[in-house]
């Protein structure tokens, strides 16, 4: 297990596990739901986001951007790795005000990216 909680500006978070995974199926789930599922085409960073291209059981292309987490947990013996996107993961002594409605589907969530 590897627990990084800071990736340099020029890194990819998690890089090592997602090059392993590149065409192999994934999954990314969010509360043990799946939010994607596909075989990992190709990724790349894009500002503070990962743009993910998956090929879907039904041989469409799907692109999505998953936001740089505030820390990552590496299980590449399991194929296995969360991105922590908790308030309490946030390396601050003072968290900002936060919104009363948040629109985003990995805030203080972890999301956990699946290789098989």
């Amino acid at each position: 297990m590897v627990i990084t909680s800071t990736t340099p500006l020029d890194q990819v978070p998690g890089e090592q596990f997602l090059i392993s995974c590149l065409q192999k199926p994934v999954s990314f789930l969010i509360n043990n739901k799946i939010i994607k599922k596909g075989k990992l085409l190709l990724f790349r960073r894009t500002h503070y986001f990962i743009q993910v291209i998956l090929l879907s059981e039904k041989g469409i292309r799907e692109t999505f951007d998953v936001p740089f987490p505030f820390k990552v947990e590496n299980y590449t013996e399991e194929n296995l790795m969360y991105f922590d996107y908790r308030l309490l993961s946030l390396e601050t002594e003072k968290i900002p005000k936060i919104p009363l409605k948040v629109l985003s589907i990995y805030f203080d969530k972890i999301l956990e990216i699946q290789a098989f």
